[in-house]
């Protein structure tokens, strides 16, 4: 189904497309989310990213709610920083309550995904977010295209470990790239410098595929909802 919503934090129209499992209309129970960065996206191939991800969660039967946010246009402004500062106050205060008042959700377990550019987001929200406004449960970035605004992934990577001082970080980052002739180099660097930092409660995974940088998408979000919805 569609929706859409106006941001009032970046002055943008967002459409929505939004996938309710089997069953949803059947019971009363509360449901997953998974938010789909660059939802109408098509990156080469024949379908929206949100239709290939909506096509994963079918055919594994998973019962969480999928929602595809578009305007893809503005993934430059959005996804990377400054202007990422408002596009994460625009899912955390805007979208998600949206969401929320309108579906059954779990709010204890939300997930941010991004591929490429908008991968560069769905792993540096975290940092925007810990330690006391946990606004997502797992991040998963695919080819997360980190060398664009390296210094600034950095800079805020460092305010979150000096703002938790040793508290648990009781979240998931799966970091995924491929394996050659792709964003691997940038996405290793970010999961290396991570690691050595031991935060406790992290659950940091830094997987790979042998896929093109488009490819590993699917592979790399089949794998996560594997490793997160059990």
């Amino acid at each position: 189904m569609s929706e859409s919503i106006q941001s009032g934090f970046t002055g943008a129209p967002y459409p929505l497309s939004v996938y309710l499992p089997a069953g949803y209309d059947q019971g009363t129970d509360a449901y997953p989310v998974i938010y789909a960065l660059d939802g109408d996206a098509v990156n080469g191939l024949p379908q929206t990213r949100f239709a290939n991800l909506k096509d994963i969660l079918v055919k594994r039967g998973t019962k969480a709610i999928l929602v595809g946010i578009g305007n893809t246009g503005r993934r430059q402004e959005d996804y990377n920083f400054p202007g990422a500062f408002k596009y994460h106050d625009f899912l955390a205060k805007e979208l998600i309550p949206f969401i929320d008042s309108k579906y059954r959700t779990n709010p204890k377990n939300r997930m941010l995904t991004g591929l490429s550019t908008s991968g560069n987001l769905a792993a540096t929200a975290l940092f925007l977010e810990a330690p006391d406004n946990l606004v997502f449960s797992s991040f998963v970035s695919i080819e997360g295209a980190f060398w664009q605004q390296e210094a600034q992934n950095n800079d805020l990577e460092q305010k979150m470990f000096d703002a938790l001082a040793g508290r648990p970080l009781p979240v998931t980052l799966i970091l995924a790239s491929c394996i050659s002739s792709c964003n691997q180099q940038y996405v290793k660097q970010l999961y290396q410098r991570m690691a050595a930092r031991g935060y406790v409660g992290l659950q940091l995974l830094h997987t790979e595929f042998n896929a093109t940088h488009v490819g590993a998408d699917v592979l790399a979000f089949e794998d996560a909802v594997v490793r997160i919805y059990k």
